[in-house]
């Protein structure tokens, strides 16, 4: 049985400034020690998806520095944008990855196996919170339409549930009712993978499993009604896709180097 090994790595919130800091976490010299992470596990990765967020000041100059540093995997990169990128430049920096012009979805389609990984763009420029319409419902079903697909691996950037945590969800996704609908509906949507909330969970819907997972920099604490940010190391996700289904799990560094201010 053969298996597709892919990783998701979400929320890297890098700068201009190599070593600028976000609520005072190194968050270029902490996606360097992640991949560096995955590069000794010595593990074969057949992809690699980054689930929004690549950059914190939406720089040309910072788009430049996260295709450098995500080189070595340049082949294998899917992306879909967060509510701090910017399209057009994400489009320019990575012309060969991301097809289109301009300001437009940026969504991708991938097929292993008996799998169709798809990645959904959430952003709405200039706000924190994202959106899902019916455009984007009709894009999905177009997709399991004409690729017939067994299961179905969705990425994104906003959770498509809430998370029971009054900050974070008041910054979620606007219009989840409609994916929610979608995945009650379809058995062979398997897993949605996400990104926004910098922590790790897992949520029930239908037949899918839906997860976040931790930021490659800054953790947050996923409690009360205000901002709070978390010392937690850092990590990504392992999804192995193969005929008889998924298993997925979160890897993080050995340790928390770095405590972030509040």
């Amino acid at each position: 049985m053969t298996t597709t090994r892919i990783l998701q790595v979400t929320d890297l919130h890098l700068f201009r400034e190599s070593d600028e800091r976000l609520q005072g976490i190194p968050t270029r010299e902490l996606l360097i020690s992640v991949l560096a992470h995955v590069q000794r596990s010595g593990e074969h990765v057949d992809h690699l998806i980054v689930t929004g967020d690549h950059t914190h000041d939406e720089l040309p100059e910072t788009y430049l520095a996260v295709r450098s540093i995500f080189e070595p995997w340049g082949d294998r990169l899917w992306q879909v944008p967060g509510n701090h990128d910017d399209r057009a430049v994400m489009r320019s920096v990575f012309a060969d990855r991301i097809p289109g012009e301009g300001a437009g979805r940026i969504n991708f389609t991938f097929r292993v196996g008996a799998w169709l990984c798809l990645g959904l763009d959430t952003q709405v420029p200039g706000s924190v919170a994202g959106r899902i319409d019916g455009d984007q419902i009709a894009w999905l079903q177009q997709q399991l339409e004409e690729q017939r697909p067994t299961y179905v691996a969705l990425f994104m950037h906003h959770p498509p549930v809430l998370l029971g945590c009054e900050w974070l969800d008041r910054i979620g996704l606007e219009g989840r009712e409609l994916l929610q609908d979608l995945l009650l509906q379809e058995e062979r949507l398997r897993l949605v993978c996400c990104g926004h909330v910098h922590h790790e969970s897992t949520h029930r819907l239908g037949t899918a499993t839906i997860v976040t997972t931790p930021s490659t920099g800054l953790q947050f604490d996923p409690v009360g009604d205000v901002a709070a940010f978390a010392k937690a190391p850092p990590g990504y996700r392992v999804i192995e896709l193969s005929d008889d289904g998924c298993e997925t799990s979160v890897v993080r560094l050995p340790e928390a180097r770095f405590s972030p201010t509040q």
